[in-house]
């Protein structure tokens, strides 16, 4: 909910007008009476037992108009026209806040209660921006516009001029039969170009918005394929930086412990032995 000393504060950062209209202090469209009260605390109270006190909204928006005077000077204005003041030790530390130099303040009391702002009724003597509404086509007049804008790109185009059967026209025709067509030439032309006016730069406008139209309702229902890959793809995170650490310690985990197991010895045939046996060497024995 808005609060009197936060858009006290976003008006005069972004150097928006505050507007004062008999007792009210108007934000756009939000409205306070002058003497409603900020959350920002008074220097000194809330101490000891002392009930706490807090600046009004006329108080504070007045040592913004004026902050360009000494205190003092400062002072007697707001004492002239019977408006509190913000007191020495406050001033630093609210002009501070109110100018955006600051986030918060620690004297800014969270739990004080907010009077809800009054919304802010036009006038008829205020400017409305009102919306211009497109004029909308109907389908029969869009298809007999898109339907002469296709037969004009395709009307077939004049022939060639041969310059080989060029002569002159003095030579080939008489002078009044040169005239007779230079004003067939002219009529033609005209009639040319009133026949490319009939569409209008009102209708190919409509042909264009029209086609807007329809690409972006039909972009509007459009919904993301989603796959397996790219149902893991984010725009606000990389889930990279956090799979492929692991991944990693894995590979090297697995490649350690190959290394450290021994390779297998090879493999060795088993030997025959073979003896003589010097009784059987008579007989070409052999004791295996």
């Amino acid at each position: 909910m808005a609060d009197p000393l936060s858009l006290l504060r976003q008006f005069n950062v972004n150097k928006k007008d505050i507007t004062e209209k008999n007792s009210q202090i108007i934000f756009d469209e939000y409205s306070w009476p002058k003497t409603v009260k900020t959350n920002y605390l008074v220097w000194g109270s809330g101490k000891d037992g002392t009930p706490r006190e807090y600046y009004t909204l006329q108080c504070l928006l007045f040592l913004l108009k004026n902050v360009h005077l000494s205190h003092p000077v400062y002072v007697r204005q707001a004492a002239a026209e019977n408006i509190p003041v913000v007191r020495r030790p406050d001033r630093k530390d609210i002009l501070a806040y109110l100018n955006g130099e600051t986030a918060t303040s620690a004297n800014i009391d969270k739990s004080a209660p907010i009077e809800i702002p009054t919304q802010v009724k036009r006038t008829a003597e205020e400017p409305q921006n009102e919306v211009v509404k497109k004029p909308r086509l109907e389908e029969t007049q869009m298809q007999r516009a898109k339907e002469q804008f296709s037969a004009r790109l395709d009307a077939p185009k004049e022939a060639p001029v041969v310059t080989e059967q060029i002569r002159s026209l003095s030579e080939a025709m008489s002078v009044e039969k040169i005239a007779a067509i230079k004003a067939k030439r002219l009529a033609k032309k005209r009639a040319t170009i009133k026949g490319d006016d009939d569409l209008g730069l009102a209708d190919m406008q409509g042909i264009l918005e029209y086609d807007v139209d329809v690409t972006r309702d039909i972009v509007s229902r459009e919904r993301q394929w989603r796959t397996r890959a790219t149902v893991l793809q984010s725009a606000a995170k990389n889930f990279a930086k956090s799979i492929f650490p692991i991944l990693q310690s894995i590979k090297m985990r697995e490649e350690g412990v190959t290394a450290k197991q021994p390779a297998p010895e090879p493999s060795q045939a088993p030997r025959v032995m073979f003896s003589l046996d010097p009784a059987s060497v008579g007989n070409g024995g052999v004791v295996v």
